[in-house]
């Protein structure tokens, strides 16, 4: 499913409290950055009390770590998805610019052990994904530069 655009604020109504919760994060990483987040503006963005993130995530950094895997796997089916390397290389592009603050947590450093683990392989998997468009480092660079006001 793909996560809501920047700006959209999400609320939980007695569904995926685990998913609610992701996205409430993930909207507010994308609207003001990954520094932003705290685990009382998650539940308070996804309408539930603050103790309940804790059913799901222990902690910050396991919450930051789903929402960048979440992202990779985003990213992959956008760029599986894709039929020439042009397309790969829009797919990646555009990703990066509709969701910036989540492209930078996917890359950064993450605290969550399993999250850290976990994503050096979707990096692996993505490496390959866009090696016809011109490598993962290359488009990487590119969206980087992009998000910095750097580049085209």
């Amino acid at each position: 499913m793909r996560a809501r655009m920047r700006g959209q604020k999400t609320s939980y109504h007695h569904g995926d409290l685990k998913q609610g919760l992701m996205e409430a994060a993930a909207t507010l990483i994308d609207i003001r950055g990954r520094h932003a987040l705290t685990m009382r503006e998650a539940a308070r963005r996804a309408g539930v009390s603050e103790a309940a993130p804790y059913r799901h995530f222990s902690n910050l950094d396991e919450l930051l770590g789903a929402v960048a895997l979440e992202g990779f796997d985003m990213l992959i089916e956008d760029v599986e998805g894709a039929s020439s390397a042009k397309a790969v290389r829009e797919a990646y592009l555009d990703f990066a610019a509709d969701f910036p603050g989540r492209y930078e947590l996917m890359f950064g450093k993450l605290g969550d052990r399993k999250a850290a683990t976990r994503r050096k392989h979707l990096v692996s998997d993505l490496a390959e994904l866009t090696e016809r468009a011109g490598g993962l480092a290359a488009l990487h660079g590119e969206a980087s530069l992009r998000l910095a006001g750097l580049g085209a």
